[in-house]
């Protein structure tokens, strides 16, 4: 085997000696496979327990290792080691390589593929059998190259986001919570369980000063973490995440537009109509009244016509009179919201029109009831966008992998593809 030969194959180890005739195919596992044949020698022949130099040969033995594929060939090297006797001290020892670790059959480049993988997101399944290896043997090289993952005790960011996410049937309630930096758009920590008393628990094993440093909260509606003020966070504000604002705001407006279509009867043929162009132009009704164009016409299907965005907003909403304050409404309320005027927003939503359905109007409750959290928004610029981000390349990775069932194995796995525990080896 020439140079360039070892250096493609990455066999650059001086140890290793190969004759003419070191290429064959065999057939392993019931495919065809490239098979490498060479010896292993040591030249300097030091005793790994003395150190003594003068050691005899004392027989070889034959190990196979799986390399990487070559031409998507699995390839393996069938190796003669040498052993060697120790006249110092009396014990055996054999020819080592840097190719492979000892005591294993999967060379380190194979496995540096195999990490690499593991950083994208495809299944286990999927990596084993592009690579020629079992699942297992993926699972041991994620563990090899990933850290556990340790939180630094003594620091937390000025800003710190709360969520959490659908996890593994072994967390309490399928539930996992989720903290990462505002700045740095870094993970601090998951963890299996988002109970109260467990995530105090937790956030007391900071140092005090660490937790004085946190000054905001950045989180959904939720009561809970809230509480978190008292005990953990005493110098941190609460601040609702402005994505989850415009989304309560939103999803409100779908399910009364829903409401209104399902009461159209479908079989009569205009109605049939307004339901067919409610649900099928829904996101233009969401959209700002000022970012529509009243200029620029296009061809609209359902209604068979060219029509500008402002036309076929007032043709939609002349089907509901509900729908159409409803609209109105929730365009003050993302006009107060553009304009980071928290006294209007907070005015509006107490101050709904009775002409509204009810269950609407109580949707708009919870704005007064996190009021302070809602006023903090507007004021400061910090969102939970990224991380709302975050929990939805989690889910792909879950959809992925047909779901997880160790938090351990899914915790790791995703602090790896987020490319912050990936430890080179």
């Amino acid at each position: 085997m020439d140079n360039n030969t070892r250096k493609l194959l990455n066999l650059t180890d001086d140890s290793l000696i190969f004759n003419e005739n070191w290429l064959s195919r065999e057939a392993r596992d019931n495919r065809s496979v490239n098979m490498i044949t060479g010896r292993l020698v040591n030249n300097d022949r030091q005793c790994k327990q003395c150190g003594f130099y003068q050691s005899v040969k004392n027989g070889t033995y034959q190990t196979i290792s799986q390399l990487p594929e070559v031409e998507r060939r699995p390839t393996y090297l069938k190796l003669q080691r040498e052993r060697y006797l120790c006249r110092n001290c009396g014990s055996t020892f054999s020819a080592s390589t840097s190719l492979v670790d000892d005591y294993c059959q999967i060379s380190k480049q194979l496995k540096y593929q195999i990490a690499f993988d593991l950083k994208e997101n495809r299944s286990r399944k999927e990596i084993a059998q592009f690579h020629s290896v079992s699942e297992n043997t993926v699972q041991r090289v994620l563990f090899s190259f990933t850290n556990n993952h340790q939180p630094n005790f003594n620091f937390l960011p000025t800003a710190l986001c709360l969520d959490e996410f659908s996890s593994t049937s072994d967390c309490h309630t399928g539930m996992s919570f989720i903290c990462a930096d505002v700045t740095s758009k870094k993970i601090i920590d998951i963890l299996p369980d988002r109970r109260l008393h467990k995530l105090v628990s937790y956030f007391m094993k900071y140092s005090r000063k660490a937790r004085l440093q946190v000054r905001f909260l950045v989180m959904d509606m939720n009561a809970s973490y809230g509480q978190l003020l008292k005990t953990v966070f005493p110098n941190a504000k609460i601040v609702t995440d402005r994505f989850h604002i415009i989304q309560h705001i939103n999803r409100s407006f779908n399910a009364l537009r829903i409401k209104e279509m399902n009461q159209l009867k479908r079989h009569n043929q205009e109605e049939g109509k307004q339901y067919r162009r409610l649900k099928r132009y829904w996101k233009i009704l969401l959209k700002d009244n000022s970012e529509l164009n009243y200029k620029h016409f296009y061809y609209r299907p359902l209604f068979k016509r060219n029509m500008s965005s402002t036309e076929l907003v007032d043709e939609l909403l002349s089907y509901s009179s509900l729908l159409k304050k409803a609209y109105h409404f929730i365009q003050e309320l993302k006009y107060a919201y553009k304009t980071n005027d928290y006294v209007l927003f907070l005015e509006l939503c107490s101050k709904i029109s009775v002409e509204l359905p009810k269950y609407f109007r109580d949707k708009f409750k919870i704005f007064g009831k996190f009021s302070q959290g809602v006023i903090n928004a507007f004021k400061y610029s910090y969102s939970n966008g990224f991380l709302e981000g975050i929990n939805n390349k989690i889910k792909v990775i879950k959809r992925v992998a047909y779901g997880y069932r160790n938090f351990l194995l899914f915790k790791r796995r995703i602090f790896l593809i987020q490319n912050q525990v990936f430890q080179v080896k």
